[in-house]
């Protein structure tokens, strides 16, 4: 811990970041309200500040989806090959 002084004008005060004991003077308002001292202070990041536009992007032109077409596939194995009619069809 740093000694206590006397500097007229500045009391003792706390850093919000690293807890450390400083003169009032040497600390500093960050952007998010903490009172900080130099090692810890910092700038807001420059994107924290974009606007984002809403999207007016859209395609020249669309299509309806088409619909499903479902097949039927049919296995045969050996066991089925015995003259079986499966789907209309005689097999064997």
């Amino acid at each position: 811990m740093r000694k206590t002084y006397l500097k007229l004008g500045a009391w003792n005060s706390v850093c919000d970041v690293c807890g450390f004991r400083f003169k009032s003077t040497e600390l500093k308002k960050r952007w998010d309200g903490l009172m900080v001292c130099k090692k810890d202070w910092e700038p807001r990041h420059p994107q924290d500040l974009i606007r984002i536009r809403g999207e007016t992007a859209f395609p020249t032109w669309t299509r309806p989806e088409s619909t499903d077409t479902f097949t039927t596939i049919v296995y045969i194995t050996d066991n089925q090959i015995n003259a079986k009619q499966i789907n209309g069809f005689t097999i064997g």
